[in-house]
């Protein structure tokens, strides 16, 4: 069992207001250390969990993308060898991502020894869960390898049915309302995806996402992290905000 030590962890990384989408709240998990297991860290808001086909245990674990010599090295950055996370003179320290679990090496004490992302094709869901519907995701990806051949997509639901997806390639066709000419993908590469809104969905023929979604799935073609996950602040969150600075059991780093 590793020790615990009580510290001040914040639950909301961010509260910021973002163009045209009113204030917004992200999630950058650097509350949590190299291969700790996620579940309810940063509930009520926002739970996350996983589905892998390739292995007996679904796991989600945070990886320390700025550590050198771990189990992925294509996870490892800055330097990243390319994205819209490694255009500018100061390349982006992302820290702690998330990733599907590719193994269970000592998670009997929710800390994986030697947390690596699942690497087969495809490999599994990351699911996001929200209190309440939400207007707008967007997150950092590092290193999609060959997002066609990959296909790893978003699916967006509301109580519980599927109402909208955007497939990853989306980003990259400039004939996609998604497009973003910024993002290019390939092995260690760093990109952020701005946020996709309701009614972005809405005005590409996805009519059933007007009121918004409560549930978004990464389905993850292969090998890669996810991290600075970003939705709208909740109603009355920045007058409740000091309450979610709480004093937590967290793992020592190691």
């Amino acid at each position: 069992m590793r020790p615990y030590q009580t510290a001040a962890v914040a639950a909301i990384a961010v509260i910021a207001p973002l163009a045209g989408a009113g204030t917004t709240t992200t999630f950058d998990f650097e509350s949590l250390v190299h291969g700790e297991i996620v579940t309810n860290q940063f509930a009520p808001l926002m739970t996350v969990s996983a589905l892998n086909p390739n292995r007996p245990f679904d796991i989600v674990a945070a990886f320390d993308t700025s550590l050198m010599g771990t189990a992925d090295p294509d996870l490892e950055g800055p330097p990243w060898a390319g994205g819209n996370l490694a255009i500018s003179d100061t390349e982006t320290q992302l820290g702690r991502a998330l990733i599907i679990a590719e193994n269970n090496t000592g998670a009997g004490d929710g800390i994986l020894d030697n947390p690596d992302d699942e690497g087969s094709r495809p490999a599994g869901q990351l699911i996001f869960d929200f209190a309440s519907k939400v207007s707008l995701f967007g997150f950092d990806v590092v290193d999609i390898e060959g997002n066609v051949m990959e296909f790893s997509r978003l699916e967006f639901f509301s109580a519980g049915d599927s109402i909208a997806t955007v497939g990853f390639d989306e980003f990259t066709n400039n004939a996609s309302s998604f497009y973003d000419s910024t993002i290019v993908f390939g092995d260690n590469t760093a990109n952020r995806i701005s946020p996709i809104t309701a009614d972005a969905l809405v005005a590409a023929g996805f009519a059933d996402a007007a009121s918004g979604f409560d549930r978004v799935i990464i389905h993850a073609g292969g090998s890669s992290a996810y991290d600075n996950i970003v939705i709208p602040a909740p109603s009355g969150l920045l007058a409740l905000a000091g309450g979610w600075l709480m004093l937590a059991p967290t793992r020592r780093r190691r």
